[in-house]
């Protein structure tokens, strides 16, 4: 057990060169000590990992990716239950049309089913330390795409003027709090692993005209109306009055949230469906993806973070091929099956919806 200054640069130096690992817990990332850790780490060589800010994620790419790429630092960001169930979840379908059908994914979609849970001080505290920033599709991919390139060609149904969606199957969705970043780091995952140069991944490539969404199961249009309007209003306010933002802290200050006993009823379910790349065509296969976990949102988070850690500790990983600023799907189908080992407690489901091949 360590007992470190935070504000200081020489200790968490010394202390990340004698580690062959962080997980960095302390957040808000951008305002704490986070940037002090990642540069130790891409400059020794030290391997990473936390559940961080997808705008301060995008500051640390274009400072520390080269550097960490030259040094071997493996730095796997946003390891949380904001981005790993659609990041995996997104990789699995991608990896399952590529195998069983050589076929590569022309939209995924990932739909947040099913949630019970609550909001911690510590999750407000990053909202409110942070400028609002807007993230495009593929803003923080390593493979630049032209805005022409990401145009939706309307596969499946597109959102109504109102930003409410209606797919068979999944039923009234609209956008969730957690669109903006499970939206930047499937676009990092699809450039990393685009490709066959000395940066990429591997063959895992998810199609050259991949298109992602994000979005939550509401029970009706209405509601999923009513939801979009009250977060965004609430959303805004926080960020942008800083009277409210203040008093917002001091109500749920850092370290506060749900109880040991309420935690217990909480659980969340991801769907993802996956459309491979055939020009319209309907009956090609779909691959469906089921992500659920037993246990509150922020435990869950909890045991990706370590199970991450184990994964890079084993070796072996797609991440091992290439240092740099990563992402959870960079740890591959090892990272997978330890997070589907009873001790973990993550249920993921992959299966072909309809597998007529025309």
């Amino acid at each position: 057990m360590y007992a470190l200054d935070l504000t200081s640069e020489t200790a968490i130096t010394e202390l990340v060169n004698k580690t062959r690992i962080v997980v960095n817990t302390i957040g808000p990332y951008a305002t704490t000590c986070g940037t002090t850790v990642i540069d130790a780490c891409a400059h020794s060589g030290t391997d990473y990992v936390d559940c961080g800010e997808p705008a301060w994620m995008q500051d640390i790419i274009k400072i520390y990716d080269e550097t960490a790429q030259k040094t071997g630092s493996k730095i796997i960001m946003t390891t949380g239950w904001a981005a790993v169930p659609a990041d995996l979840s997104v990789y699995l379908s991608a990896l399952e049309l590529r195998d069983r059908f050589a076929l590569s994914v022309r939209e995924a979609l990932v739909c947040l089913d099913d949630v019970r849970g609550s909001f911690s001080g510590g999750s407000l505290s990053s909202l409110c330390s942070l400028e609002p920033v807007t993230l495009a599709p593929f803003d923080m991919s390593p493979v630049p795409r032209a805005e022409k390139e990401i145009v939706k060609h309307g596969i499946l149904p597109p959102p109504s003027a109102f930003g409410v969606q209606t797919v068979d199957g999944l039923g009234a969705l609209v956008g969730s709090s957690h669109s903006q970043i499970e939206t930047a780091i499937v676009g990092r995952s699809w450039g990393l692993y685009v490709g066959d140069g000395p940066d990429s991944l591997g063959p895992q490539s998810y199609g050259k005209d991949f298109f992602f969404s994000s979005c939550m199961k509401c029970s009706d249009p209405l509601s999923a109306w009513a939801f979009r309007t009250s977060y965004t209003i609430l959303e805004n306010a926080i960020t942008k009055l800083p009277p409210l933002r203040y008093l917002a802290t001091q109500m749920f200050p850092p370290g506060t949230g749900p109880s040991e006993e309420v935690r217990k009823g909480h659980y969340f379910k991801y769907r993802t469906v996956a459309i491979p790349d055939q020009k319209g065509d309907m009956s090609a296969p779909k691959v469906e993806v089921k992500f659920e976990y037993d246990g509150d949102p922020y435990v869950f988070t909890s045991v990706a973070l370590t199970q991450a850690a184990l994964v890079l500790l084993e070796g072996g990983t797609s991440a091992h091929r290439r240092g740099g600023i990563l992402t959870p799907a960079s740890l591959g189908g090892g990272y997978v099956e330890r997070l589907k080992q009873p001790e973990a407690g993550v249920k993921i489901e992959v299966k072909v919806v309809n597998d007529e091949v025309n």
